[in-house]
């Protein structure tokens, strides 16, 4: 039996282990069973608690495939909860290490529980060479490519990991199904992408819905979201905070000197015993 704690962030849920109860294990397998809503618990993801040896904790995070991500927005925050309230970590503000560097956390309290979490997700990547993408060109911002004939414009870059938004008036989801699944899977990006549709509402107010590689629609992604924010800030007229609405509720972001801060909510589900 392996001790755990399920979290969610705006929805996106994840189960979470300290590495001294797993070490054990495959991890990569571990996650698909896990995760799996049938037969296991249940999530989007599985995180690792680990040591570091280079900031005040490490962040592990797998997919509901077992695959590795860099990161994950709504993840690290659902992480930061989990490390306070656990007294791993015992100051309101510290860094996490993980595969796309160090990350500074914030947690705020509300009767004595973490209810919300600042996350400073640093400088998005905007070269191809960083992202990175088979393509020859610098930037791949409000590019052109056919999709079954039709023209779509769509930019990738890397925050916490691979993103590509694309602008649409409304939300259909059979329709979005298709085009993630061919996006996320083309040669032109060669550790695949998560695919974020982006309804501009007003200059304050974005909608977003992802796909996430490796998952499918996820019910709120904060990478994702993160990147539509940029995205929107460089094409269309945009403010420097603005509130983005995903399925299951809000995030804020704003832009201080170039880096790019996150801030919602996190939420224990249930602690458990699983009989892996």
């Amino acid at each position: 039996m392996i001790p755990f704690q399920k979290f969610q962030g705006t929805g996106n849920d994840f189960i979470i282990f300290n590495s001294s109860d797993v070490e054990q294990y495959n991890l990569n397998v571990l996650a698909q069973n896990v995760c799996n809503r049938h037969f296991g618990i249940g999530a989007d993801g599985m995180i690792i608690s680990k040591q570091s040896d280079i900031a005040d904790i490490k962040m592990d995070f797998f997919n509901a495939d077992g695959s590795i991500a860099t990161m994950c927005g709504n993840g690290i925050r659902c992480f930061a909860k989990f490390v306070y309230e656990n007294e791993i970590i015992k100051k309101n503000k510290f860094n996490v290490e993980t595969l796309a560097g160090i990350m500074k956390v914030e947690v705020f309290e509300k009767n004595n529980l973490v209810d919300l979490v600042r996350v400073n997700l640093g400088k998005p990547l905007l070269s191809s060479k960083e992202i990175p993408k088979a393509s020859n060109l610098a930037e791949f911002i409000n590019e052109e490519m056919i999709i079954e004939d039709e023209r779509l414009k769509i930019s990738s870059i890397f925050i916490g990991t691979i993103h590509t938004v694309l602008f649409v008036k409304e939300f259909d989801y059979n329709y979005f199904e298709k085009i993630g699944k061919y996006i996320e899977n083309h040669k032109i990006f060669p550790y695949k992408t998560n695919v974020n549709f982006c309804k501009r509402i007003d200059k304050n107010n974005i909608e977003v819905l992802t796909w996430e590689k490796g998952v499918g629609f996820t019910l709120a992604c904060g990478t994702g979201a993160a990147a539509c924010f940029v995205i929107n800030r460089l094409i269309n007229d945009s403010d420097n905070k603005i509130q983005v609405k995903v399925n299951s509720g809000s995030l804020y972001f704003e832009e201080v000197d170039g880096d790019i801060l996150m801030s919602g909510p996190a939420k224990l589900i249930c602690k458990g015993n699983y009989n892996y």
